[in-house]
């Protein structure tokens, strides 16, 4: 293979390559512990509630916005869903009306935003740092700020802690979304309009697209995949907390970022945030394994994560024809 079509195979598959290189290099540091089934399953089931969120959140984002209270939806949504199930004596109606509640407000939380955004003008960052707040508020009402254990039904039980053919059914709903994610986004008319008004919002408005309904069934989205990971991580853990899922927004824009996604908007794809979910998780992982105390994760995982952000726009920039000295090396060879 000659330095070119090297060159060629490597810029249509670095997120693969980067991915590889890194857990070969866990590999070789954690022989026979690291590349493991069970070590995989574990990364998997680690990162399956951000990741599901990442299917959802993906929408605001190729828009232009963000959503930075999915932490707070997926506590006050797993908050609601546990309390239904003990009001209802664990019984399977109360499994049913708890997670429908959960989702509806998730979906009622992004319509809010979404209305907020359009009708006012309000920017996204402001109003979902503001509700995430309020969002927690609601939780924290719910439970009482008391943790409310949850250890049956079994229906429950199986979001979370289930397996299904020695997988956690946890990440088999992750990766649902991430197909409904991905046809939405690429086979339909919504799809390819997210990804119109995020690149060229005036543009579409003055060709008739209906932007501010485009932009309110966005947050809706990132709203619902916040509540249903929010209730998968209360049957992971058996319990309610209204602190459950603080945190977990800097994961998912962690893995949106890493994934390519533009925070400009129009730019992105959600196999690419899995993939960057998959690398936050892999990073934390080898870690753990490493003993490398926990105080100096963030600094570790920082590290890798510009590193592949860095190589991954480099790539892209070399394709573009928009690299460093490459205009004037144009000049130069024009001037020869």
């Amino acid at each position: 293979m000659n330095k070119d079509k090297a060159k060629k195979l490597f810029g249509k598959s670095q997120r693969l390559w980067i991915l590889v290189a890194i857990m070969l290099v866990l590999t070789i540091l954690q022989p026979g512990v690291f590349l493991t089934g069970a070590n995989m399953k574990s990364i998997l089931l680690s990162i399956s509630v951000y990741g599901i969120m990442v299917c959802g959140t993906i929408f605001p984002i190729l828009l232009g916005g963000i959503d930075l209270s999915v932490g707070a939806v997926a506590a006050a949504a797993g908050a609601l869903a546990v309390t239904q199930i003990v009001k209802h004596e664990y019984s399977t109606t109360g499994v049913i009306i708890g997670v429908a509640g959960g989702l509806l407000l998730g979906c009622a939380v992004g319509l809010v935003h979404g209305l907020i955004v359009t009708q006012f003008g309000v920017p996204a960052f402001l109003i979902t740092l503001a509700s995430q707040n309020i969002v927690y508020g609601i939780a924290q009402l719910l439970t009482g700020n008391n943790v409310i254990p949850c250890m049956k039904p079994a229906s429950f039980a199986f979001l979370g802690g289930g397996r299904l053919l020695g997988i956690p059914f946890s990440v088999y709903i992750m990766a649902l979304m991430a197909v409904l994610s991905y046809i939405i986004l690429n086979k339909t008319v919504f799809g390819r309009n997210v990804y119109a008004v995020g690149g060229n919002p005036e543009a579409c408005r003055l060709s008739g697209v209906r932007s501010r309904l485009v932009t309110i069934a966005a947050y809706v989205a990132s709203g619902f995949t916040a509540a249903l990971a929010g209730i998968v991580l209360a049957s992971m853990n058996r319990q309610a907390i209204a602190k459950a899922a603080q945190g977990y927004d800097n994961f998912v824009l962690t893995a949106l970022v890493v994934g390519g996604a533009s925070l400009m908007g129009g730019e992105g794809s959600v196999l690419a945030a899995i993939w960057g979910a998959f690398l936050v998780g892999v990073v934390q992982n080898g870690l753990r394994l490493m003993g490398v105390a926990s105080d100096y994760h963030g600094i570790f995982k920082c590290i890798v994560i510009i590193a592949a952000v860095a190589l991954d726009a480099h790539v892209r920039y070399k394709k573009s024809g928009l690299q460093k000295g490459g205009l004037l090396k144009k000049k130069a060879k024009a001037a020869e």
